[in-house]
């Protein structure tokens, strides 16, 4: 992608709108953004679960048993289920990325542009998903050490995991809207 500094600056150049310019740049910085979060969620996710003491300490006082025996075959179990999430979300912004690309390059491809924003916003509901399920089988694994009596399922849901469905479900319904004005625009273009 050009730099942003080396935009055509003229009105009979390849970028003459100043949207597209503004979209330019936004989809720049939504790409480093992108890309800052994912590797962001990553380190969290290593610095968390291979932490034996702060996963003992902490998820032990969470679910409120003893977790000083957990072995860490129990802890890699846990950290694959997070990093099968984490995947899934790295899926949702390559198709983000390919998007924002698609939408700002000259020829506008924007019927393919379409289905990389509905692919994406799917991958991002997927995430989301298999995160919510992945809760209560990770802390079975932390606890599957004791007696069964002592094994916990615990599920929680914040207020972080529900914006994060809201934004998933507005870029699908987005991609949707996308593609119907996409159909009509070319059925208008049929007519004339």
């Amino acid at each position: 992608m050009q730099a942003i500094e080396e935009l055509p600056q003229s009105g009979t150049e390849a970028h003459p709108h100043p949207a597209l310019r503004k979209l330019l740049r936004l989809a720049h910085l939504m790409r480093q953004l992108s890309a800052v979060f994912a590797i962001w969620v990553l380190v969290n996710i290593l610095t968390w679960w291979l932490n034996a003491d702060l996963v003992t300490l902490n998820f032990g006082r969470y679910l409120e048993r003893d977790l000083s025996a957990a072995t860490s075959i129990q802890r890699m179990g846990a950290i694959a289920l997070d990093l099968i999430a984490w995947a899934l979300l790295v899926m949702a912004l390559v198709h983000f990325w390919t998007f924002l690309n698609r939408v700002c390059q000259p020829t506008r491809t924007l019927k393919e542009a379409s289905i990389h924003l509905s692919r994406g916003a799917w991958f991002g509901v997927s995430c989301e998903a298999v995160t919510e399920l992945c809760r209560p089988i990770q802390s079975f694994l932390m606890t599957a050490h004791l007696p069964w009596t002592d094994q916990v399922w615990k599920w929680r849901f914040g207020v972080n995991d529900l914006m994060a469905i809201l934004l998933c479900l507005s870029l699908l319904m987005l991609a949707y809207v996308f593609t119907w004005t996409i159909e009509l625009a070319e059925e208008n273009r049929s007519f004339v």
